[in-house]
Parts: structure tokens; C-alpha cells; sequence
């Protein structure tokens, strides 16, 4: 067990050599994540006071259901971009 946690904190440690563009796309899509749970916050809290209850409470549901799919594609996403760019400096274009 005790294995298995310092082999998934070297993982985590070598995150930090990631290219840039692939920073920045997990960083747009833990913020965006952020934003969803942060709307359904909102809408849980003001639900009972809209003239439509269920479809608040559907639109609360719907954004607790996809903020984790959206970090989960984000950080998908900068892996590959990173696997696709990791030959080239953070300064350099691919062309």
C-alpha cells in the first residue's frame, strides 16, 4: 500500500514537466469544473424560489453530473496534448 501511494505521488510530481499548452488546458478545465459546481451551488440555493422547481433542480443535477466529466476530458486532453507536443520547447511552433 504503502508502495502504491509513493508511485502515485511521483505521477502527480511529474506532472509539473508538462508542456505549457497542456498546463493550460488542465488549468481551463479545472476552472471551468470549478464554475459548474460553483452555478450549482447557486441554483440549489435559489430553486425554491423560481417558478419552476424541477427544471432547477434538473438544471443543478445536470451541472453536478458534468463538472467532473469536463475536468476528467480536460486533463485527457493535456495529457495527449503533451504526449504530441512534449517534443517541442514551450517557445517553439510545430511547423
Amino acid at each position: 500500500m504503502i508502495n502504491d501511494i509513493i508511485s502515485l505521488l511521483n505521477t502527480l510530481k511529474q506532472l509539473l514537466h508538462l508542456h505549457k499548452f497542456s498546463k493550460d488546458v488542465i488549468h481551463g478545465s479545472a476552472q471551468f469544473s470549478a464554475l459548474l459546481y460553483l452555478f450549482a451551488a447557486v441554483i440549489y440555493l435559489i430553486a425554491p424560489y423560481t417558478s419552476d422547481y424541477l427544471m432547477s433542480v434538473r438544471y443543478y443535477q445536470s451541472a453536478l453530473e458534468i463538472a467532473p466529466v469536463i475536468l476528467a476530458g480536460g486533463i485527457v486532453s493535456a495529457l495527449l496534448c503533451d504526449l504530441i507536443l512534449g517534443k517541442y520547447k514551450p517557445d517553439e511552433t510545430p511547423s
